[in-house]
Formats: structure tokens, sequence, C-alpha cells
């Protein structure tokens, strides 16, 4: 769906009037293209005499990726829930601890929802807009087979192709290397590395992976 602002208002209100008594107040509300979260919740912390207060409260949600209706509420529910915790100045054992998880959870069983705490990007789309603008951001990815039959990713950075391809010629465990191409966003919580450096991988994930990517003819230097 497309995401709007007001519509993220519209929902808001009527959360904070069916889940949270209407005590929340309302937050700057705004679009984000964050690219490994679906959403954020901000805010100041201010000293007032003896304890900290907490104002200037931001929610952001990613419109980088394809999501239901369904994800996006549940996204909001999400960062509200952080938004209750701070605004009431509650401590909790973790970002994601004891409160957030009691509240969550009678979220879910009490009213149906599905809020999780945490949001997998992986299997989710572009959209459209940002499958145009990602295409000349592509990832050059890096396979590697070791001679103890493990597997490893890395994404190069495209300046530093020489001093990866160095590094595999005296690199004498790998047996096996091949370079790729992917818009999968799987890889990007990889760092775009300038020397050999990689992630090992399960042996399914590498060949669902370099099955799905485009093999790249590149000319090593």
């Amino acid at each position: 769906m497309t995401l709007t602002t007001d519509i993220l208002h519209a929902w808001f209100r009527q959360f904070n009037a069916d889940y949270f008594g209407d005590e929340l107040p309302v937050p700057r509300i705004a679009l984000s293209k964050a690219r490994t979260r679906l959403g954020t919740m901000s805010y100041r912390r201010v000293r007032k005499l003896l304890r900290w207060t907490y104002t200037d409260f931001t929610i952001r949600i990613s419109i980088y990726y394809e999501c239901t209706e369904r994800e996006f509420q549940e996204t909001l529910l999400h960062e509200m829930i952080h938004l209750y915790i701070a605004y009431h100045n509650i401590t909790d054992t973790s970002s994601h601890g004891k409160v957030f998880r009691q509240i969550m959870q009678r979220l879910n069983n009490e009213h149906g929802w599905n809020i999780t705490i945490t949001s997998s990007m992986r299997n989710h789309k572009l959209t459209p807009v940002q499958r145009k603008i990602t295409v000349a951001n592509y990832f050059l990815v890096l396979a590697i087979e070791l001679d103890d039959g493990g597997r490893m990713f890395t994404v190069v950075n495209k300046k530093a192709i020489r001093k990866v391809y160095d590094a595999l010629r005296n690199c004498r465990n790998i047996v096996k290397h091949r370079w790729y191409v992917s818009l999968d966003p799987y890889f990007l919580d990889f760092p775009c590395v300038r020397s050999l450096r990689a992630r090992r991988v399960s042996i399914d994930v590498y060949n669902e992976k370099t099955a799905a990517m485009q093999p790249l003819a590149l000319k090593e230097p």
C-alpha cells in the first residue's frame, strides 16, 4: 500500500484510544527510507530537578520496502509501545525487555495483532521507486568456498576489487570464488569491505543466494 503521514496519524489516534487509554502524546510522525528498520521512535531527554523527562517524541516509519497495511500498522504499534514506556518514564529491563513484551503480548493475545520484537528485511521487496534507485547501487558480492567445506559471502567496495583480488591469490584455504551482482536486501547488513573480510553462511543459504544472483564475468586485475 502507499503510506502517508495522514494515514499514520489516523491510525495513531485510533490505536491510542483503543489500546492506550488516550494517554499518549501525539508525536511527530514522519516517513523515512530506512533500510534496516521498518520503524523507529526517538525523543529528547531533559533533566528536570532530580529526574529525567522525555520530550520531542518522533515516530518514523520506513517506506523503503513494500508492506501490507497490517505490517505498517503493527510497526506503528511497536513504536507506540516504546512511546508509552518512555512517556511514562518506565524503567524496563532492556530496549525490548519485560515491560515491552508484556504490552506486546497483551495486544497480540487480546486484539489479534502479530507485533514482533524485530522485523526481517529479507522477505520484503523494495518499492518500485526504490528498485529504480537501487539498480545503480547493486551489491558486488564475492562468494567463497573454503577447503574445509565452509561457505562465505562478502560485499566488496567496487573501488577495492584489485586489493581484494590480490588477497584472494594469497589465501590458501580458498578453493573457489565467484563474483556476482545482486539487489537482494539480504546483503543490506553486510559491510561494504575494502579488504578480504567475509561472513560464513550455511551451505543452504549459499546455494540459495548464488542460484538467485547474476554471475559477473569480472576481469580481475
